[in-house]
């Protein structure tokens, strides 16, 4: 399998995930959710698995490791092109997870990758055509976003980088901010700077203030209008604009502030 991203929303071949065995509550703003009710986590977990191998999404599973926050695997890694680049954790309980993805790299023999030096975390990184949207939070640093020009140039690849000031609280970009189509994306309040965003595209869905902490934007695009929701509300609002949307119910592992875009770590997409 040679990983190959160009953008967000074409079909979805192949993807890495990793089971939500160990998932806990960690950080300061679990004290606000109930407790993680395990078997209903692993029965939404299971149900999103039956969707995306019915869009015939080809699933690659990690080994498990001991890390409360495994299952988000978008933040481990992000493909640009034909480059698969090892992320560098910010929050050192998640540091040890990218080496179950070297172990995956070299099961797949997968050679064109980079490590990165600086902090940065997949869901930070949207690839869009020959732009590539940066989330800059608390998981991505300036440093980062240099390193990764640096990269892509030895690579005689050419992007526009576009930084993206989100609210630190909602953690990464694709939680406040995706794409659906060429010329159509969604955004939430979260973003700070939304000009940056909104000149680029001819269509703007606007996710209501009110599920922008349920995580309302971390949809998966499957291609063909083809999208996954994990917030029933917003699933009605795209459909009503013409999106084919299955509402997935996720409401255990959002409790640890991640969604469904946050779980499935995309290698490859059908262009």
């Amino acid at each position: 399998m040679r990983p190959y991203i160009i953008d967000e929303y074409s079909h979805i071949s192949n993807c890495i995930m990793a089971y939500p065995t160990n998932l806990k509550l960690i950080y300061d703003y679990a004290r606000f959710c109930n407790d993680i009710d395990k078997n209903l986590m692993l029965k939404q977990y299971n149900y999103f698995i039956n969707v995306l191998k019915s869009h015939n999404v080809n699933i690659e599973f990690l080994e498990l490791t001991d890390e409360p926050n495994q299952v988000f695997t978008r933040d481990i890694g992000f493909v640009v092109s034909n480059i698969l680049f090892i992320s560098k954790m910010t929050d050192p309980t998640r540091k040890l997870e990218t080496k179950k993805l070297v172990h995956y790299i070299k099961k797949m023999n997968i050679d064109n990758i980079h490590f990165m030096e600086n902090e940065i975390e997949g869901g930070d990184v949207l690839v869009h055509d020959k732009m590539i949207f940066i989330g800059l939070g608390e998981r991505t640093t300036p440093r980062a976003i240099n390193e990764l020009k640096e990269v892509l140039l030895r690579h005689n690849l050419n992007y526009e980088i576009i930084e993206v000031i989100i609210n630190k609280s909602l953690i990464h970009l694709d939680c406040t901010f995706n794409i659906l189509e060429s010329d159509t994306c969604i955004i939430s309040k979260g973003v700070y700077n939304p000009e940056v965003v909104i000149d680029r595209f001819e269509n703007i869905i606007n996710v209501p203030d009110a599920e922008v902490s349920s995580l309302a934007s971390n949809i998966v695009c499957l291609g063909n209008k083809n999208v996954l929701c994990s917030n029933e509300n917003f699933s009605s609002i795209l459909n009503n604009h013409g999106y084919v949307t299955t509402y997935v119910p996720f409401t255990e592992i959002i409790k640890a502030q991640g969604s469904l875009g946050c779980c499935i770590l995309p290698t490859r997409r059908q262009h």
